[in-house]
């Protein structure tokens, strides 16, 4: 599978970017009422906003796009023969895997469809309640009862995206240890076209 350049950049912003929000929040100090957040705080939140608009640019380029992965391939969960296309991709995956190997990558898969379409979901619900937070929180860091909902979100979709971050990069890892160049190819930013 081979995505277009301007995609596998935005990937790769998107994946660095995550990942530094996902470890800047285990070193970071919230404010309080009575003492400001240190400066990781400060990071966190702007990088936030640019993640924001990474991801808002991700979303119009893949309804512009086309590309190989459609948006119904990515949110299955609509209808019918997209489910039942996924339910049968976990079964291929799954006799693939007792024999300790795994289907061709080169098509467009409906499982790895669903799970881009739930990394996109929870990372714009982060960035979205984040940005939130950033914009509507009171002074001395006081929270509305509806801004208070959405910073437990925000604080729920952490764990959710460190395991979602888990395994979406370990089987990218283990597609690519069995020879399927999904990881050279997404972070191949040279190339314009597909290779074939």
């Amino acid at each position: 599978m081979f995505y277009d350049r301007f995609t596998r950049i935005l990937h790769v912003f998107l994946a660095a970017g995550i990942t530094a929000q996902l470890l800047v929040s285990e070193w970071m100090h919230h404010p309080r009422p009575e003492k400001p957040g240190n400066f990781l705080y400060d990071v966190h939140e702007y990088l936030g906003l640019a993640l924001l608009g990474l991801l808002i640019l991700h979303w119009l380029w893949s309804f512009v796009r086309g590309g190989v992965v459609p948006m119904a391939q990515i949110f299955p969960w609509f209808s019918g023969d997209r489910r039942q296309a996924l339910l049968a991709d976990i079964r291929l995956y799954a006799g693939h895997l007792i024999k300790l190997k795994l289907p061709d990558a080169s098509e467009p898969s409906p499982l790895a469809g669903a799970i881009q379409g739930v990394g996109l979901v929870v990372a714009s619900l982060m960035a979205v309640t984040g940005t939130l937070i950033y914009f509507y929180v009171g002074a001395n860091w006081t929270f509305a009862p509806w801004l208070d909902l959405v910073k437990e979100i925000h604080e729920f979709l952490g764990p959710v995206m460190w395991g979602y971050l888990a395994v979406h990069a370990g089987a990218a890892v283990v597609h690519q240890l069995f020879g399927h160049r999904l990881i050279t190819d997404m972070f191949n930013l040279r190339r314009k076209n597909s290779p074939d």
